[in-house]
């Protein structure tokens, strides 16, 4: 395969200009559900202005991840049952998707393992929050779901650079980062982070995009102790996707969980380790038809 054209950042920045914004319905829904004055019927007056979302969010909660005993049938009863704040992370991840729509031919980068693996994360990252009692774990779904945006915009504006990328990362058995850094590639986790503030993007959202790869809290800006557990959260759940060979993000390399990490989110490395591995299995068997519906199939 011959070698790709070597992207400048600012290369890159010209051609994420190119890409699509996400919908105003995300940002109006946003709005309204940080006013502790909204109601139900604020949300439903919104989302009536795309009937197509409506729907896929209604299919989502009735998907076996969420398991409502019944089902719900409008957007009142979806509200009641998963609350404001996960219906407002569901518009937001089909929105992302669809702003990052590409279709995956023959290629080292699997575009549709690529989503399993971001599906992945996003279930461990929520799993994992609900185990550390983190006080809104649905955001730490989104925020698994699009730590490795980055890639995916990267493979919209030049897939046979990613296809090198991952070539290299299987052919040496080293990660994707590894991998972009021989290359002398800006890293995905720069280009994300340039998109993720294309869009304005919740501050954690930018966290856990930019910082995902790293371990140590003291690198990663200044952030405070709270947005540092979100970071670590989804390191864990990077970690432990690729360790269940869940999907594929451009690597197979896999790394050992970090004694660290597990203290800093006071996880017991026996009994509770495992215990949580066991519920991200669970979660991850109830996330099979999640993708096809996210992502519109």
């Amino acid at each position: 395969m011959a070698a790709a054209k070597k992207l400048s950042q600012d290369d890159i920045i010209e051609r994420l200009e190119e890409l699509p914004t996400l919908p105003a319905i995300v940002y109006e829904l946003s709005k309204v559900i940080n006013d502790p004055m909204s109601s139900t019927s604020d949300v439903e007056k919104i989302m009536a202005n795309d009937q197509s979302l409506t729907t896929k969010v209604l299919k989502l909660v009735n998907s076996a991840y969420y398991a409502i005993p019944g089902g719900v049938s409008s957007l009142d009863r979806a509200i009641a049952y998963a609350g404001y704040d996960t219906v407002h992370q569901l518009v937001l991840s089909a929105s992302i998707l669809k702003a990052l729509d590409v279709k995956g031919g023959p290629s080292t980068f699997d575009i549709n393992e690529f989503w399993k693996h971001s599906l992945g994360v996003a279930v461990a990252a929520e799993t994992i929050a609900k185990f550390v009692r983190h006080p809104t774990p649905q955001d730490l779904f989104t925020c698994g779901l699009v730590h490795d945006m980055g890639k995916v915009a990267m493979f919209t504006m030049s897939p046979e650079t990613v296809e090198e990328i991952s070539a290299l990362a299987a052919a040496e058995g080293i990660s994707y980062q590894e991998a972009e850094t021989k290359l002398e590639i800006p890293n995905h986790k720069t280009v994300g982070y340039l998109l993720a503030q294309k869009w304005t993007l919740p501050s954690q959202f930018m966290a856990c995009i930019k910082y995902h790869h790293q371990q140590d809290p003291s690198l990663r800006g200044g952030l405070a102790s709270e947005m540092n557990q979100v970071v670590d959260i989804i390191y864990l759940a990077n970690l432990l996707t690729h360790a269940l060979k869940y999907g594929n993000s451009g690597h197979s390399k896999v790394i050992g969980v970090p004694k660290d990490v597990m203290q800093r989110l006071t996880i017991d490395p026996q009994t509770g380790f495992k215990k949580l591995v066991h519920e991200i299995k669970a979660g991850l068997d109830g996330a099979g038809g999640f993708l096809r519906i996210l992502s519109g199939e």
